[in-house]
């Protein structure tokens, strides 16, 4: 598929899951900066160039404690584990997380700065004007179909007809997901399937045993930790080889603090790049951390398995790439509603190339499948 290069712009838009009460600002330059706790006379990281830091230092969010969203989970934890690690620090980022809420409710209104979603959340409220866009791909994976072990259902072709449950409402991350996983098997999402909505996973489970529905879009790690030998996957955006060239979550960033602080902006991205990396090639040093801050409970064997099949450190062409595929099909499929959009417009809003690659010195990213042109030789854990 043809990339559309987005230039690198110093506009940027980030992504993440965050903490209760993300700290709205007085006036609307400090909306789109945050709380202000620092001198603006304080000395040069060693890690940010004379001229960037210059020019950080004319930007509204200098000196100022800059919130994400961070609701804890893995899937999500690249950009808490920037901070963790202290690589905001090192490029004189003071960054914190908040929790509560979503990203389209918090990064959207500028209340956090960024934050990390499915793709399949984010995209809509995108084009319909929600005041974020992308800035760096997060994974691939975490979500699949689900039927019980001992169901009749045996290939994708089975679900023809069939009740599949979703668990966050019509036109939201698991029926989007799901009318691309059917979509590409051949089903019509939008008329060959029904999407009954669970808010409860452990009702939909029930549902499952008692016949109401047929199978469920579920985390991979829900079922993992709970229902491993209990239920089977028929298709995944993890294990389908299919999906394995997509990412499934990004970070966006607020486009209002993005445009007044695009230095800012390119330097939490970089940070969030190198946890990304972090926590592909030092896996089980990223979960144990996760531990020992409390951001992760349950069986420690299990989250690891789960850690390290969503393939975390994407590459910008991968992600880009991806985004392009899945904003053709969304506007195909009806998911985007407005018909007059072209998927270059759409990707226009949606994507921004905030802190190239290239730019990362001695990153590599960890594309489980080579993308056309990548950026950045791919190098796996272990090499």
């Amino acid at each position: 598929m043809k990339l559309k290069k987005v230039a690198a712009v110093a506009m940027v838009a980030v992504l993440a899951f965050s903490m209760a009460a993300c700290g709205q600002n007085d006036s609307k330059d400090k909306a789109a900066s945050g709380k202000t706790t620092e001198s603006k006379n304080v000395e040069r990281p060693e890690a940010v160039p004379e001229e960037d830091w210059e020019a950080m230092k004319k930007e509204p969010a200098f000196g100022t404690e800059l919130q994400y969203l961070f609701n804890g989970g893995a899937c999500v934890s690249a950009k808490y584990l920037a901070e963790q690690l202290g690589y905001y620090e090192e490029y004189g980022i003071n960054a914190t997380y908040v929790q509560g809420g979503s990203v389209v409710e918090t990064v959207g209104t500028g209340k956090c700065m960024w934050g990390t979603d499915h793709i399949a959340t984010m995209l809509v409220p995108v084009t319909n004007g929600v005041k974020m866009t992308f800035v760096c791909g997060a994974h691939i994976g975490c979500k699949s179909i689900y039927v019980p072990a001992d169901s009749d259902i045996k290939t994708v072709q089975d679900l023809k007809g069939k009740r599949i449950a979703i668990h966050d409402g019509p036109g939201n991350s698991d029926q989007n997901i799901s009318y691309r996983l059917l979509d590409e098997y051949g089903i019509d999402p939008t008329t060959e399937v029904e999407f009954p909505n669970i808010e409860d996973n452990a009702a939909t489970v029930a549902a499952m045993e008692n016949g109401e529905v047929d199978a469920s879009i579920f985390s991979d790690y829900f079922v993992m930790a709970n229902y491993k030998d209990k239920m089977r996957s028929i298709c995944s955006i993890t294990y389908s080889p299919e999906f394995q060239d997509e990412a499934c979550c990004v970070t966006a960033m607020n486009t209002e603090f993005l445009k007044k602080n695009p230095v800012h902006a390119k330097y939490i991205v970089k940070a969030i790049k190198r946890a990304g990396e972090y926590a592909r090639l030092q896996s089980e040093e990223a979960v144990q951390l996760m531990y020992d801050t409390d951001k992760m409970t349950g069986e420690k064997e299990v989250q690891q398995e789960f850690w390290d099949s969503l393939h975390f450190g994407l590459s910008d062409a991968f992600t880009e790439q991806a985004l392009h595929e899945i904003a053709e099909d969304y506007l195909r499929l009806g998911i985007i509603e407005k018909k007059d959009l072209t998927v270059e417009e759409i990707m226009d809003m949606a994507w921004t190339e905030v802190c190239p690659d290239a730019e990362m010195e001695g990153l590599t990213v960890g594309d489980p499948v080579e993308p056309e042109n990548p950026v950045l030789p791919i190098k796996q854990k272990g090499e």
